[in-house]
């Protein structure tokens, strides 16, 4: 082989290598980047979560954990007022009441809900139209202290009656039902059902009643002594057809006025009922004079 052959072939050779050196070079620098980026770690997005109210809340709504929840905030929307996860205890807002409607998935506010011992609580608290009375109570009227703020109850008049005199008996006991379904606002100081603290003993309960039945109420106070009939919590008939069927299934109902009564005679068979009487009444008609037998039946 002449030396000139040996030549080229060494310089195609060294062209081969060549190439395969700068190709392996070039793809080497086109993997790096690929590879870099693979291993870098996403950036790590912080999520900030504020309380929002997790259903409707109507005006004059007791806070409960059940109407708060936590959900993940855009920050360019975000105020200062929201109430921040970390920064405050939803716990705080538990007893609180509405001040303002708030719809659901709305951002909670301070300024929209008042706690209990605040100016205005029970202002709050009162539905529109209503007004707060208060109530002396005792041990045996306000049922042994097991009456807590929420609860509903019936208000019974127990008093005695002057009936006519001619009966035997001029005096009767009675008691009636005056008004019924009345929400209990607070008891004492307490305006909060607390399930942690015991049962004591109030002197005072306060109701939320109708303009017309405070009336009612500041009068019937005079005629005798007044207890509380606790109702059950849960709804009879009538009220589940009024949540099922209603237009606003949330709205509480109205008390009511109820006039049912009983007799000292109808619990006591041996209290007698009053008897039928004849009197005689003498009319006079002109020069003619009658006598008249008539016959008053008590009233019972």
């Amino acid at each position: 082989m002449s030396i000139r052959n040996i030549l080229l072939i060494a310089g195609a050779l060294f062209m081969i290598g060549g190439t395969a050196f700068v190709a392996k070079n070039w793809l080497d620098a086109q993997r790096a980047p690929a590879q870099q980026a693979a291993v870098v770690p996403e950036p790590v997005v912080e999520l900030t979560y504020v309380l929002i109210a997790k259903a409707d809340i109507p005006i004059g709504t007791f806070i409960s954990e059940e109407d708060l929840d936590w959900q993940a905030w855009p920050d360019d929307v975000m105020s200062e007022n929201y109430l921040i996860q970390g920064e405050v205890d939803e716990t705080t807002l538990f007893g609180s009441v509405s001040r303002q409607p708030i719809s659901a998935g709305e951002p909670m506010v301070m300024g929209r809900v008042v706690a209990p011992g605040e100016r205005g609580f029970l202002a709050a608290v009162l539905k529109p139209g209503y007004r707060a009375v208060s109530i002396s109570v005792n041990e045996t009227s306000g049922i042994g202290g097991f009456v807590f703020p929420g609860d509903r109850v019936d208000l019974i008049l127990s008093h005695s009656i002057q009936t006519s005199e001619i009966e035997e008996r001029a005096e009767r006991r009675a008691s009636e039902t005056i008004l019924k379904n009345v929400r209990i606002l607070a008891v004492d100081q307490l305006t909060n059902n607390d399930s942690e603290s015991e049962p004591t003993v109030a002197s005072t309960a306060t109701l939320e009643l109708t303009p017309k039945q405070v009336e009612m109420l500041a009068a019937i106070k005079s005629l005798g002594q007044i207890s509380l009939s606790l109702r059950s919590l849960a709804k009879d008939e009538e009220e589940l057809e009024r949540l099922v069927n209603g237009e606003d299934p949330l709205r509480e109902s109205e008390p009511e006025s109820g006039r049912t009564y009983t007799w000292e005679s109808d619990v006591s068979v041996l209290v007698p009922r009053p008897g039928k009487e004849e009197i005689k009444v003498v009319v006079g008609r002109g020069s003619q004079i009658e006598q008249l037998d008539i016959e008053v039946v008590g009233a019972q």
